[in-house]
């Protein structure tokens, strides 16, 4: 088992000692084509050559004017294999080389760089005019709400008021019903009593006649027989 495990340690290393090894030559080859891949820029200056190899004797090819962009494919220190736009090949010095750009592109850059930026700011601008307005909308409609949520609470303390008094109106009504009902019991009790009275007095009214009728009468039983005794007496 320690044999074993001593091992894989020694086959894990191996293989990552490769892998490095790997990843090393890939960064170098990749570093390598981006140098060919790079991009310069004639520097100032008379007019440069370039020639068929690295040297002055060798044939000129075509003669770049400065601030030409040239792609460097390959460098032999102090020459340098380029392509120009136009797609020709050939080597120049180095020293004719430069990572800036010339003062005529530099310039022109910056053109575009205030052109853009004072297109920016009239976007800007005309961006800010609109948040304005729109801020300015916004600030009457919610000054308008405001007043409606001002109405609206006017007309809603107003309806709890009228609200409170149809409820008192009610309340009223009910009381006065119920006195109303109180009242037409009472007239009722009235009436009845009334009715009962009337009925009394009739009933007087009628034994009284009665009574005086039989008085009547008797008064001329009593009023015949006297008269029959006087006649007798004659």
């Amino acid at each position: 088992m320690p044999g074993q495990t001593t091992s894989q340690i020694s086959s894990f290393s191996f293989n990552l000692s490769r892998y490095l090894i790997f990843l090393t030559l890939l960064f170098f080859i990749c570093s390598g084509g981006a140098v060919m891949a790079a991009t310069r820029y004639v520097k100032p200056s008379a007019e440069i050559p370039i020639r068929s190899g690295q040297g002055t004797e060798y044939k000129i090819l075509v003669v770049v004017p400065d601030g030409m962009k040239v792609e460097i494919v390959e460098e032999n220190d102090p020459w340098a294999l380029v392509r120009t736009p136009g797609g020709t090949e050939g080597w120049m010095l180095k020293r004719y080389l430069t990572d800036e750009p010339p003062l005529s592109e530099v310039v022109a850059s910056l053109e575009a760089q205030k052109t853009n930026l004072m297109e920016s700011e009239a976007e800007v601008r005309r961006k800010y005019d609109e948040l304005v307005a729109t801020y300015s909308r916004n600030e009457e409609e919610l000054n308008t709400c405001i007043l409606e949520r001002d109405e609206t609470n006017n007309r809603y303390l107003e309806l709890q008021q009228d609200t409170a008094d149809v409820i008192k109106i009610k309340n009223d009504l009910e009381s006065r019903s119920q006195e109303l009902q109180a009242a037409r019991k009472q007239l009722s009790a009235v009436q009845e009593e009334n009715s009962q009275l009337k009925r009394n007095s009739s009933i007087r009214w009628f034994l009284a006649g009665g009574g005086v009728l039989f008085i009547g009468i008797l008064l001329g039983l009593l009023s015949c027989r006297s008269r029959r005794r006087k006649s007798t007496l004659y």
